[in-house]
């Protein structure tokens, strides 16, 4: 039986190049008298658990890394300080002034992205090449007819059953996107029909 052990680990490690940790976890989780199906199969999963810890582990280190970077512009632009008593941060009143003017021009700037919905027996295409420097109304958009109940086929392709609302329109007049965007409306079942 020992020979039959050390035989499938020597196999297994010539074949698949193992990392020896979870060749062995597998045979210890697998147990006794483990079948080759059984023992491959605790390996399997061995490898994907250490794969996602390594994943994980980046990610967090990355998520610090940029929590630590953004702290470091919003203090090297005097928007918080070190709050000694609490061992926390602290907005300045700087950063007050500067939260206060980003969110009037947000507020004025781009309007609410919630429509009421209307279901509709047609179908619905909306297009649009919004330029890079207009990022953040192509958000908006987005947002907006993902609210509306249009699903993306394409970054800048949506379609659904669902009425149009005049105020909609009236928002993409008012920020000037209606020489970026196309509205169609199928009237007429036909190859689209499998779509939505």
């Amino acid at each position: 039986m020992k020979g039959k052990i050390t035989l499938a680990i020597l196999e297994a490690l010539g074949e698949i190049g193992a990392d020896i940790p979870d060749l062995f976890e597998a045979f210890l989780s697998a147990g006794y008298g483990a079948s080759m199906g059984k023992i491959g199969y605790k390996f399997s999963k061995a490898r994907i658990e250490r794969e996602k810890s390594r994943t994980r582990s980046l990610e967090e280190g990355r998520m610090r890394q940029r929590y630590s970077n953004i702290i470091s512009r919003l203090k090297r632009d005097r928007l918080i300080e070190k709050d000694v008593e609490k061992s926390s941060f602290r907005i300045t009143l700087f950063g007050k002034r500067k939260r206060d003017a980003l969110r009037k021009h947000a507020s004025v700037y781009l309007p609410k992205t919630s429509y009421k919905k209307a279901g509709s027996d047609n179908v619905v295409i909306v297009a649009f090449d919004i330029p890079e420097r207009e990022r953040s109304k192509r958000n908006w958009l987005r947002s907006a007819l993902k609210n509306l109940g249009l699903k993306m086929m394409q970054r800048s392709l949506w379609i659904g059953k669902c009425k149009i609302p005049k105020i909609f329109l009236d928002d993409v007049r008012d920020l000037k996107l209606v020489e970026y965007l196309e509205i169609f409306e199928v009237t007429k079942t036909g190859t689209l029909e499998h779509l939505v």
